[in-house]
């Protein structure tokens, strides 16, 4: 979990705010939000596990929601170009989409309290918009590449391929929480079928 980048603050706002409280900021969110569902934090538990007052909060993020956002962004943005740059290397659609989605695995195995964050506290229908936080980056990326892959014939089309997409997607999505919600989380071997499942699952839903 990344412990150095700084909260970017409400656009438009041009307030000041100590770095080192920023971050003391972040970490705490994340923390917190890393071991408990988002309806159980509130702004005034971060507030005074983070040293800061209400007012600072509201001020520079609006709100729970946008400061949750604000503290995985750097996150998401480094996991999309990670998966971007996997993909590159690879000639062929399969190949592609095995790279993309085994460093999307890896990521969050690495990383559970992101995971918990992602999976576990952010609503599915925030991933769905086109809020900054989400990977729509990513999306667009897999959803070319199925796009293409239909009309080469090299991917099943019988369904557009955003809603392949999306169904790919929703698949990691249920499997992560499954990994998140079981007993050996940490084990290898629970991890390594997760991701094998989801790979080989993927792989067989767009053949053509």
């Amino acid at each position: 979990m990344k412990r150095s980048e700084e909260l970017p603050q409400r656009a438009g706002d041009r307030r000041t705010i100590n770095p080192a409280t920023l971050e003391k900021l972040r970490t705490t969110i994340l923390d917190l939000f890393a071991s408990a569902l988002y309806q159980d934090v509130g702004i005034r538990t971060i507030c005074e596990r983070a040293k800061v007052s209400p007012q600072t909060v509201y001020k520079y993020f609006g709100n729970k929601e946008e400061i949750l956002y604000a503290c995985i962004k750097s996150d998401m943005d480094g996991l999309n170009a990670a998966m971007l740059e996997a993909a590159r290397g690879q000639d062929s659609l399969p190949e592609q989409i095995r790279a993309l989605l085994a460093v999307w695995c890896d990521f969050y195995f690495e990383n559970p309290g992101i995971a918990r964050i992602v999976f576990l506290n952010i609503p599915q229908a925030y991933w769905v918009g086109e809020r900054q936080f989400v990977q729509s980056a990513l999306h667009r990326v897999l959803f070319d590449q199925l796009h293409q892959g239909q009309m080469e014939g090299v991917a099943w089309d019988g369904i557009a391929a955003d809603m392949l997409n999306e169904m790919m997607m929703g698949a990691g999505h249920r499997l992560m929480i499954r990994w998140l919600m079981a007993e050996e989380a940490s084990e290898a071997n629970v991890r390594s079928a997760v991701k094998d499942s989801f790979i080989q699952g993927v792989l067989k839903l767009i053949q053509p």
